[in-house]
């Protein structure tokens, strides 16, 4: 009985151990069980009870392009003297000179006004402040339809090189305003452009809407001729105009108090401001507004943005900051910026002979 017993724990122990050796599904299992203990989403707690992993958090990238505060810039406005401009240019004459000194404060500004000085019959009159040392005002009748084709033919050089300036040296009705703001412009300042009209540039059919007093609706369509876009422009036509006066690497933004699809007053929505706004990084204002002084505020903010070396972040919900490039360069932490409050500030000495330069900042949220 004894010798049976030690026969079969033999055979047991034999066969135990010939399975061991011969099925890889020992192995197999015990590799797959360390994989998942690597790869399990949830995590155990102290308790024993399963929790969720904490979600990795978001990364993403702002960008500004701009120039160093030690810079200037140069501010062309272009407000509309049409009848229907009233309103807007009473608030204008009121904050005007506030604005520009606000600006003037913190960074090199130079303003150049394209507007007519007398135009009381209508009460749009808008005059450059005396205090304005380094302003430049062109006395010039905007009409409704064209703040954009004046704006564009103050820069054309006295001897017409394009089609576009050719064509606005040829009319005459342009001459005071044609090469106007040619020397104004100076080669390493940043380039705003502001304009303030309840019309638009260019649209469909050929046709331009203006305002007309006695028309019931208070708007008339008047059919103008677009050869070579006389009298009104499109968007692209701008940008050309700007890359032929400031270069292709040019950098300037458009700001405009101008009239959108839900404006609330008689005016038309402006599709070709609204593209070269959208296209140049600026901001629109609601040209109806009553109360201009947040708009006042909003883009004396912008412009010294432009021309800063501190950049916020506070409108973000930002946690950290991982990396901050200065023209595809990574910055060093502590060195090259610092951040603080919400904000990126540059070592100035990085920026001061760059001119234009664009700064990209990846943080997590």
């Amino acid at each position: 009985m004894k010798k049976q017993y030690v026969v079969l724990t033999m055979i047991f122990l034999a066969s135990t151990f010939l399975f061991q050796n011969c099925s890889p599904s020992g192995v197999q299992f015990e590799q797959a069980r360390e994989l998942a203990s690597v790869t399990e989403p949830d995590v155990v707690s102290s308790s024993g009870e399963a929790e969720a992993e904490e979600e990795a958090p978001e990364i993403k990238t702002k960008t500004f392009t701009a120039a160093s505060k030690e810079k200037a810039v140069d501010m062309v406005w272009v407000i509309d003297n049409s009848a229907s401009m009233t309103a807007g240019a009473d608030i204008i004459r009121k904050n005007f000179e506030k604005f520009a000194h606000l600006v003037e404060n913190e960074v090199d500004l130079r303003v150049a006004l394209i507007s007519k000085k007398d135009a009381f019959s209508l009460q749009t009159h808008v005059t450059l402040p005396e205090s304005m040392k380094n302003g430049q005002q062109v006395d010039f009748m905007v009409h409704s339809y064209n703040p954009l084709l004046v704006a564009a033919a103050a820069t054309c050089p006295e001897t017409a090189t394009d089609a576009f300036c050719k064509k606005i040296l040829g009319n005459s009705k342009y001459d005071k305003v044609y090469s106007s703001l040619n020397d104004f412009f100076r080669p390493q300042a940043q380039k705003v452009f502001v304009f303030v009209t309840d019309d638009d540039s260019a649209a469909n059919a050929n046709t331009t809407v203006q305002y007309e007093a006695a028309n019931s609706n208070g708007y008339v369509a008047t059919i103008k001729s677009l050869t070579i876009n006389e009298d009104y422009i499109t968007a692209a036509t701008f940008k050309d105009r700007m890359v032929r006066a400031f270069g292709k690497n040019g950098s300037y933004k458009v700001f405009g108090f101008i009239a959108a699809a839900d404006s609330k007053c008689r005016a038309r929505e402006s599709a070709a401001y609204s593209s070269l706004i959208s296209y140049s990084g600026g901001v629109a204002f609601n040209v109806c507004d009553k109360d201009w002084s947040k708009n006042f505020s909003q883009l004396s903010e912008k412009v010294v943005d432009y021309a800063s070396t501190e950049y916020s972040l506070q409108s973000e919900n930002v946690k950290k900051v991982l990396s901050v490039k200065l023209n595809g360069k990574v910055l060093i932490p502590g060195v090259d910026y610092t951040v603080a409050d919400g904000k990126v500030a540059l070592n100035p000495t990085l920026v001061k002979s760059l001119g234009n330069y664009i700064i990209d900042v990846t943080y997590t949220e």
